[in-house]
């Protein structure tokens, strides 16, 4: 009988549920998820050689039967592993190709070298051996760009560590965990779900109790056939996967968004948005609060001689920043969309940093708040619908969003922003916003250009562009110079305008309603 093709594509999501199982239960738990961790370290170092051998990873490749099998055991266990492993390879070389990307965009290169690069980086071809052809030309690219390429990709992978496999979570599915309600054996009714796991002793199966909560008791869709098996900290925790396909397809259905709406994400304010609302305003003093937690604990584990992770307290602290982070970013993304029902969402790439908080805390953002933010966006596209899309982000905040003149000094500090040639006032985050929300309209909103490129690009359009100054025959702010270009170095190469008198006398007779132009 043919299987039926699902009515919706699935969304899951994953509820880590604690238990109260027995020593001996655990014991053989433990055990379990050391042994799928060591085989996930020999199917890793599989699928590694591979990739340099062929160019990519293979989930169904299945050679050596005896090793693999005498590690994890069963081998529909293997077969688990390797796609877990696959599945976790082929998203870090996915990222590894975006800053390949990058790598070409931003270099000096020719055009058709260029060209070729992409080529390359779009078929995953890095490290294929033989021949590689463009896909539309059937072009053959040389062995000398081909040599580049490889180069290139392995300089990308040499700046980041390999994913760790051996702290990898354990997934199974209904042939090794299989997961159902309680019928009788409730305990009071704490335990939501009984789970029949196949251990490392041929034939036994042991069954563990899952503790529930009120907001995976409340969390709507069908519970798959499955579990994950992960240890944090020391404790095990079970994942319970839910498909909330159905239910992501009503709401997306019901939803009824319009408009672009740009999002500018930092430290002091949490988000500002293009519509001129400013979302976490406050959330910057709770992170100063972590961070003196945090350099007390560093600071007393290093006079004891231990590094700061060595503490529990250390790694409680960071685990609720990192819960902290998601809460916040969770809370105020929803009640955007809940208020201003955008249909698109515009904002640039993330960088979580902040110079009143230390290096220690700043690379904890840095490494997490771009993945749960990115988690929480693709739970809005798959809840409602709502496409985002990354526009590069270098000097929205220096950048008039009224006139367009470029300056390090129309930024006066975290939250003022005055222009120093039209004299707009405005916060510098809702600024900063109206200008990710102008560069959608660039092409590929300038993702793929380099900061100079772009520099130039907007001294350019506004050498071009007729802008209305303070007053008439001279720029800048109060206090500024008669025109900051003369001390801007963004506008080192751009000749002054020289105003005469017969000009001004000129601009004078004009109509009070025509702008005073200067022109660039």
């Amino acid at each position: 009988m043919a299987r039926t093709k699902p009515e919706h594509p699935p969304v899951h999501r994953t509820d880590l549920l604690p238990s109260n199982l027995t020593a001996s239960k655990e014991a053989a738990v433990r055990a379990l998820l050391r042994a799928y961790r060591r085989g996930a370290v020999l199917l890793g170092r599989e699928q590694w050689r591979l990739f340099f051998q062929t160019g990519r990873f293979e989930k169904n490749h299945d050679v050596d039967k005896v090793t693999f099998a005498a590690v994890i055991g069963a081998a529909n266990r293997v077969q688990m592993a390797r796609w877990q492993v696959v599945g976790q390879l082929q998203g870090w070389i996915r990222n590894r190709a975006n800053e390949f990307r990058d790598l070409v965009n931003h270099s000096t290169l020719t055009p058709a070298t260029k060209q070729m690069l992409h080529a390359i980086n779009g078929l995953g071809a890095w490290f294929r051996r033989g021949e590689v052809a463009r896909r539309e030309t059937g072009e053959v690219i040389p062995v000398s760009v081909r040599r580049l390429a490889r180069a290139m990709m392995r300089h990308c992978m040499a700046r980041h560590r390999r994913p760790d496999l051996s702290r990898i979570s354990m997934r199974l599915d209904h042939r090794a965990g299989s997961i159902a309600r309680p019928i009788q054996a409730t305990q009071g009714g704490r335990v939501g779900w009984w789970v029949s796991l196949s251990t490392l002793e041929k034939g036994r199966k042991i069954a563990i109790p899952l503790l529930t909560y009120d907001y995976h008791a409340k969390r709507p869709g069908r519970v798959t056939n499955g579990i994950q098996v992960n240890e944090r900290e020391g404790r095990l925790s079970f994942g319970v996967v839910t498909d909330m396909g159905e239910v992501c397809a009503k709401s997306r259905a019901a939803y009824d968004g319009h408009g672009a709406l740009a999002l500018d994400f930092g430290l002091s304010t949490l988000l500002a948005t293009s519509d001129g609302r400013l979302l976490g305003q406050g959330w910057l003093k709770r992170l100063k609060r972590y961070d003196a937690l945090l350099a007390l604990i560093a600071a007393s584990q290093q006079r004891a001689g231990r590094r700061p992770r060595e503490s529990q307290r250390y790694r409680a602290l960071v685990e609720d920043v990192r819960g902290f982070l998601r809460t916040e970013v969770g809370r105020v993304l929803n009640r955007l969309v809940e208020q201003g029902k955008p249909k698109e969402l515009v904002l640039e790439r993330l960088d979580f940093r902040h110079s009143d908080l230390s290096r220690r805390l700043n690379a904890i953002l840095r490494n997490c708040g771009r993945s749960i933010v990115q988690e929480k966006l693709r739970d809005l596209e798959e809840r409602f619908g709502i496409p985002s899309a990354e526009v590069n982000a270098a000097y929205t905040s220096q950048a008039c969003s009224g006139c367009g003149y470029v300056d390090k000094r129309n930024r006066r500090d975290q939250k003022t922003f005055v222009c120093l040639w039209c004299g707009h006032q405005m916060h510098a985050d809702l600024n900063a916003a109206a200008n990710i929300e102008a560069r959608r309209a660039r092409p590929n909103g300038w993702l793929f250009q380099g900061k100079a490129a772009v520099l130039a690009e907007l001294v350019r359009e506004f050498g071009e562009r007729p802008v209305r100054a303070l007053s008439l025959g001279r720029t800048g702010s109060r206090g500024a110079p008669a025109d900051p270009r003369s001390t801007n170095p963004y506008f080192g190469g751009v000749p002054l305008p020289v105003v005469r008198s017969s000009e001004r006398r000129e601009a004078s007779m004009k109509s009070p309603d025509t702008p005073a132009l200067v022109a660039a």
